[in-house]
């Protein structure tokens, strides 16, 4: 479970890289980042490249960061990050 400072870290950051990449256009961002299979959910290997875009941990420890982050948001336990979930933790921002 991630503390209250990684997940304030985690939600920083990620709203910083939305801002400046994609003009806060969440649904933009999240699109993007389902770039894989364009299955309206982000896998493991989608969220990889989303922390490290992010500046979000680092080659070492991002996996871990990833395991957490799907644990936290993956409410239908598919180990994916759906949209709806995805906006779950935007609207708490």
């Amino acid at each position: 479970m991630a503390t209250v400072e990684q997940k304030r870290e985690v939600q920083q950051k990620v709203s910083r890289l939305v801002a400046e990449r994609f003009g806060g256009d969440y649904n933009k961002a999240f699109d993007h980042y389902d770039c894989q299979q364009k299955d309206g959910k982000i896998s493991s290997g989608e969220l990889i490249q989303l922390l490290k875009d992010a500046g979000i941990g680092n080659w070492f420890t991002r996996d871990a960061w990833v395991e957490g982050i799907i644990a936290e948001l993956d409410t239908d336990n598919d180990g994916m990050i759906s949209a709806a979930e995805f906006n779950a933790v935007i609207k708490s921002l």
